[in-house]
């Protein structure tokens, strides 16, 4: 179930608007003693206040901004269609969950200020419901609906500019005819959100002509294979652009050919899987993810890119965390792309933007604390040689001056994890957990890009291995790629590894770092990558979403109730919430927060 979108109420009310003409001069005389108090400078209002909605007709003149003396306007129908997602003529339709609204939150309970509102005939309330709407469609849309700071795990990245007065710039447009591009001025202009876009139409034509087949359980299937599972699999790979419809129409009994098997190869790829063309069982779950997860996993993705610049720019690294890759651009256009280790799930590599300053061959490894006191002392306590066997060696404390220690000499016993005063350093060698170059970009969360002597671990599909850092499989190739503007060449940076000795190399331009998180894009070739949720920040960032589009409040107590209902029903136990205009967001919520948990919800 979804939530009711506003498009109904709104277009039934509209279909009323059969008034009898209204003076003008009463019109906004009406609008300015009401609204105008409410202008009341640059302070930020909340998100249900009124002041923007009052600034906006001060801008407009007080006049009514979208209907006339005997129903809506043109530009009325504008812009519910572009905020609803509804097709319209020479509109390009906005589906997503970010913009579904309900008719409660636009009634008058939606305002700060209701009695307001009460005091206008029909036609202003209804003028003043759709500025609003068109206030909160732009904020949405400039910085997303969710703040990502607002999320769990910590975010320390770029955010895109909060300086635009939304107010007067709708004013302006609408004064100057031209609402479609101040529209569309909204949305981010990186490449990559407009290439989710027009994904998320291809795949809702997908939706609507009845979603792709479902591929039956059985045994793995592989090359000369045939049957009734061979044939839904080349009807699944079409719908999806995998296999080319050109292919002839196969009846059942079809084989397992050379280009079914092309076929499944890419769609392995772009779903980050093992490219080896057996459909097995992770591959046979991917191709079954129905078509309409897939177009929420784009929607969640568009959502992350309104939080971001409109740039990053011309030349800098990029790495997407549930993709496992470091891509390197320069002019805009990725020229190098590596595969990467990013952080355990208890430890997750943090989403973040800073600036890459220097270079570091034959790094020393200062064990961070947490990693001393949780990984390194009960492999300690196991075995007394660890660390010699290591080359880790032990210091008083973490201050320049601290002296060594002699490990034999420590009561590692009486050690734990509360308690542990010393400073562990690994010495550079071929088994330094930090490899033979260290790519620094100055940050609080000692995160950064780094070699590692565990090479083998990079032909896993899923990398999350490392305790926060990012591991790099080519650190040679990358060390190339960030000094050749400083005349250096392959063989130096080769030079600069062999001679096992520790050297800082500063970048004379500093080079932009973003750690990012995208479970969906769309690459140079139009096709439409997927990953799965490997730190679960879909499912937060969607259970953020219905929270945001929702007046919770509203519906806390059918929540609570619903809740309390699951909690006494016995295991297995079909259980009904109350329905009414709370419903689909109680069973939306729960569920969402069983997924979060970790305990699927079903009704």
């Amino acid at each position: 179930m979804k939530p009711v979108t506003i498009i109904s109420t709104i277009l039934i009310i509209l279909s009323l608007f059969h008034l009898p003409p209204v003076a003008a001069a009463p019109v906004q005389n009406h609008l300015e003693a009401l609204l105008a108090p409410m202008c009341t400078g640059d302070e930020t209002p909340s998100p249900l206040s009124l002041q923007p909605v009052a600034r906006f007709y001060q801008k407009f003149g007080f006049q009514p901004a979208w209907t006339g003396p005997t129903g809506p306007l043109p530009r009325a129908k504008q812009l519910i269609a572009a905020i609803t997602g509804t097709t319209a003529p020479n509109l390009s339709p906005e589906p997503s969950p970010v913009f579904r609204f309900t008719p409660h939150e636009v009634n008058l309970n939606g305002f700060s200020n209701p009695l307001t509102l009460e005091k206008m005939p029909p036609r202003l309330q209804m003028d003043v419901m759709l500025t609003d709407m068109a206030l909160r469609y732009a904020r949405r849309l400039w910085r997303g609906t969710v703040d990502p700071e607002t999320l769990p795990g910590k975010w320390l990245a770029a955010r895109r500019a909060d300086k635009r007065d939304f107010p007067a710039e709708l004013a302006q447009a609408l004064k100057e005819k031209r609402l479609s591009a101040f529209m569309d001025s909204l949305h981010p202009q990186a490449a990559a959100y407009h290439h989710l876009r027009q994904a998320v139409q291809r795949y809702e034509q997908i939706q609507a002509a009845g979603g792709w087949p479902m591929v039956p359980t059985g045994e793995t299937l592989r090359r000369d294979d045939t049957g009734p599972r061979v044939s839904a699999l080349i009807d699944r790979l079409r719908a999806s652009g995998d296999l080319s419809r050109e292919m002839t129409i196969r009846q059942p009994g079809a084989v397992y050919d050379e280009a079914l098997e092309a076929a499944v190869i890419r769609f392995q790829r772009r779903h980050g899987l093992n490219p080896d063309g057996l459909v097995g069982k992770t591959t046979l779950a991917a191709l079954n993810v129905p078509v309409g997860k897939r177009i929420t996993q784009l929607q969640l993705n568009m959502e992350r890119w309104r939080w971001f610049p409109d740039s990053f720019g011309q030349r800098y690294l990029m790495v997407n965390i549930p993709a496992f890759e470091l891509n390197l651009f320069e002019a805009g256009l990725p020229v190098q792309r590596m595969r990467v280790i990013v952080g355990k799930n208890r430890r997750p590599t943090p989403i973040m933007s800073s600036r890459m300053t220097y270079l570091e061959f034959n790094p020393y490894w200062n064990v961070p604390g947490k990693i001393a006191r949780k990984d390194i002392l009960p492999k300690v306590l196991k075995d007394p040689t660890y660390l010699s066997r290591q080359g880790i060696r032990v210091f008083a404390g973490w201050d320049r001056s601290a002296p060594e220690l002699d490990p034999e000499q420590i009561p590692w016993q009486a050690l734990s994890g509360r308690h542990f005063p010393y400073r562990l350093r690994q010495d550079p060698s071929a088994i330094n957990a930090l490899g033979q170059i260290k790519f620094m970009f100055p940050n609080h969360e000692s995160v950064y890009i780094h070699d590692t002597p565990g090479k083998r671990l990079f032909k896993r599909d899923r990398r999350n291995f490392s305790s926060g850092c990012v591991r790099v499989e080519a650190p040679i190739t990358l060390a190339g790629d960030l000094l050749k503007h400083q005349g250096w060449d392959r063989e130096q940076v080769e030079t600069a590894v062999s001679d096992q000795e520790r050297k800082i190399v500063p970048l004379k331009q500093p080079i932009p770092v973003h750690l990012v998180y995208f479970t969906a894009w769309v690459d140079n070739g139009q096709a439409v990558h997927f990953r799965e949720d490997v730190y679960g920040r879909d499912k937060r960032l969607q259970l953020a979403l219905t929270a945001s589009n929702a007046n919770l409040l509203h519906c806390m107590a059918d929540i609570l109730a619903a809740g309390r209902l699951l909690a006494a029903s016995a295991p297995g136990q079909t259980v009904q919430p109350a329905s009414g205009r709370c419903g689909a967001l109680v069973l939306s919520v729960l569920q969402q927060a069983g997924e979060v948990a970790g305990h699927p919800i079903s009704f």
